[in-house]
């Protein structure tokens, strides 16, 4: 069994039982999917309808934290923009970086692919330049939406990325390409603080405030088409949809949970399990999803042995900055229920999990910063070892799974 680690892996002869999504089939003819999703879309009409010539076009992307495949239907979205009369000079792509870094060059043509990012101007968001927001409306909770100026001024906004389970927001893709992708600093940092509400978890959209918060900004603006992919762990194209931001994003969640829900009878007393693998675990801040999968499977002090390779360290300064300036999860919750800070909050639901399991993790990032985490540190090279002590220490009749794609796997005890 193949265990990803950054962009290598680990091949594991193992006997633990296999925890791995229902999956789906992938589809053969990638381009005609995305051709058929754009010319049939859900709730809208298609492109050569919606754009005239002399329209500026914003095309929101995701960053490089996402494996979405954007080098396979940019093109064809750009084909399709170009013969309703949309020259490539009226087109800008922007990355919907929300509050992570900015992004190298070579990082932009990564995404976008060599051709389209010498032909389309191409930037990254900045979330804390006032200067590049505009103020649309406040939410129903209280939520000052910030959108970037330039989005904001297009004369049509297209949404792209991909939908996956998400922690907080129930389901990546579809409105939060725009909140929290190109918003305000203080408009994410308000919605990131809704995590200590439990309706905020994977798989949940209806009465999830987190994600009714995103859906109210972005109604704030009406982006005018969405083209978001459902992918396999491995890439694969499994499900496209296209058309209205909320339609067609509910049509693309039941997708997700046919393809990535894994059901389980009862939880393990031992995992071995990855993150995914680049760029599922470019940092801790993201290998932190596919943690919190694989601890869902867990029973109470459960232990896991986890595979992320996190070059990027924490992924983002507070996070670094939480670890060290608090000795648990407690003080981190009572510094931001006073004043929430994003990346803190990552820093806290790390620390959690590392106190209600036994997680050890085999990563480059460095022992003292993952042993800060309440995590225990396990080298690359001496990772056979700690499996077999785990494994020892599990005893027999322990149930024992393996769980390669913990990143794109919800568990659901039935």
């Amino acid at each position: 069994m193949q265990f990803a680690f950054g962009e290598s892996a680990f091949t594991i002869d193992t006997n633990a039982e296999p925890l791995v999504h229902r999956g789906a089939a992938a589809i053969a003819d990638e381009h005609g999917a995305v051709l058929a999703a754009l010319r049939n879309p859900i709730g809208t009409a298609p492109l050569c309808e919606l754009v005239k010539p002399g329209e500026r076009v914003a095309i929101l992307v995701n960053d490089i934290t996402r494996l979405t495949r954007t080098d396979l239907f940019l093109p064809l979205l750009i084909a399709e923009l170009n013969a309703a009369g949309v020259p490539d000079r009226d087109l800008f792509i922007v990355f919907a970086t929300g509050i992570h870094r900015r992004q190298t060059p070579e990082e932009h043509r990564r995404i976008l692919g060599d051709e389209i990012a010498r032909r389309i101007r191409h930037l990254d968001h900045r979330c804390e330049d006032d200067s590049a927001l505009v103020e649309v409306g406040v939410t129903s909770f209280g939520n000052r939406v910030e959108i970037n100026r330039e989005v904001y001024e297009a004369d049509r906004i297209i949404l792209t990325g991909e939908i996956m389970h998400h922690l907080i927001a129930g389901y990546s893709g579809g409105r939060k390409s725009l909140v929290p992708g190109v918003a305000g600093h203080r408009t994410t940092t308000f919605n990131h603080n809704m995590i200590f509400d439990p309706r905020c978890k994977a798989g949940l959209l209806d009465g999830n405030p987190a994600h009714e918060d995103m859906l109210e900004g972005c109604r704030m603006v009406e982006p005018d088409s969405l083209l978001n992919v459902i992918l396999s762990p491995e890439g694969g194209l499994i499900g496209v949809v296209a058309g209205h931001y909320e339609q067609a994003h509910r049509v693309g969640c039941r997708i997700v949970d046919e393809a990535l829900c894994a059901p389980i009878g009862e939880p393990y007393d031992l995992l071995i399990a990855s993150a995914g693998g680049f760029p599922l675990d470019i940092d801790l801040r993201q290998a932190h999803k596919g943690l919190e999968n694989a601890c869902r499977a867990l029973k109470p002090n459960g232990a896991v042995l986890f595979f992320a390779e996190c070059p990027n360290v924490a992924g983002h300064p507070r996070f670094l900055d939480y670890v060290n300036q608090y000795g648990d999860e407690f003080e981190m919750e009572q510094a931001l229920r006073q004043h929430f800070e994003v990346g803190g909050h990552k820093a806290w639901w790390v620390v959690r999990l590392g106190r209600m399991f036994d997680i050890h993790v085999v990563t480059r990032a460095p022992q003292e910063f993952i042993e800060r985490c309440h995590l225990h540190y396990v080298n690359p090279d001496e990772w056979p070892a700690r499996w077999a002590d785990l494994v020892a220490r599990a005893g027999p009749g322990a149930r024992i799974g393996a769980m390669p794609h913990a990143g794109h796997t919800l568990p659901v005890l039935v």
